[in-house]
């Protein structure tokens, strides 16, 4: 299948009446597997709603958004529940980690919320823990780790479920300019190394510049859909310890 993700005339509206907000107005896209797609635009534009549509957290008020070919809009609220915990990963600007609990035990957390027994859990969380560089820091608690550290045990914890897409809402935006470097260096190499599929909302057209396509919002309206203006190389330079 060539598409993982297809919106089609997608719309979303809060509100009634006067208060009646038109979020989406009939946005049409597609993601391909292993692509790295940006999503930019200004405040109020409709980013951080398209990325809850696309992921089956909130649904269209009308339009259609297939995941890997199944139309959103016909699963029932448990298959929907399903397969964002076993097909789609989040990764959120402000880490969500839980403050009392390990690295490896954040990172285990979604298989266990899932059933999969302790051993294997912990097995497949130390995994994903060596996939972004934090392999040695797994029994440390959030509290001990700096900001980037933090936001790659919440990629780890992202991708230990092996997802079909991952989720990035502003992933380097409670960064330091070296350790958001250092984030996108490493969504670079999941991208070119695991072929890894990743929909990123940012407002900072550096961060853009690292993905293969540009999806540019305004108004609830798709403005352009194209490759960055200076696309960068996607394989990743040399890494650093943050």
């Amino acid at each position: 299948m060539a598409y993982v993700i297809e919106a089609r005339k997608v719309c979303k509206q809060f509100g009634d009446g006067e208060a009646r907000v038109e979020a989406l107005r009939g946005v049409d896209l597609t993601v391909s597997r292993g692509e790295f797609l940006a999503i930019m635009g200004p405040s109020g534009s409709g980013k951080s709603t398209l990325l809850h549509v696309l992921a089956g957290v909130d649904p269209p008020s009308d339009g259609h958004v297939f995941f890997e070919g199944e139309d959103l809009a016909l699963l029932g609220d448990y298959r929907r529940t399903l397969l964002r915990r076993r097909q789609i990963g989040f990764i959120f600007q402000s880490f969500n980690l839980l403050p009392t609990l390990s690295a490896e035990e954040n990172v285990a957390f979604p298989l266990l919320l899932d059933g999969v027994r302790s051993a294997e859990a912990q097995r497949r969380a130390r995994e994903a823990l060596e996939v972004v560089r934090m392999g040695h820091r797994c029994n440390h608690i959030p509290g001990k780790l700096s900001g980037g550290e933090q936001q790659r045990v919440a990629i780890a914890r992202a991708l230990v479920i092996k997802p079909a897409v991952l989720f990035a809402d502003e992933p380097t935006g409670n960064l330091d300019s070296a350790s958001g470097q250092r984030v996108l260096a490493l969504l670079q190499q999941l991208v070119a190394d695991e072929h890894q599929t990743i929909v990123l909302i940012t407002h900072d057209p550096a961060v853009a510049n690292r993905a293969h396509r540009v999806l540019h919002l305004r108004d609830g309206l798709l403005e352009s859909d194209a490759p960055p203006p200076a696309a960068a190389d996607l394989s990743p330079g040399p890494q650093q310890a943050s």
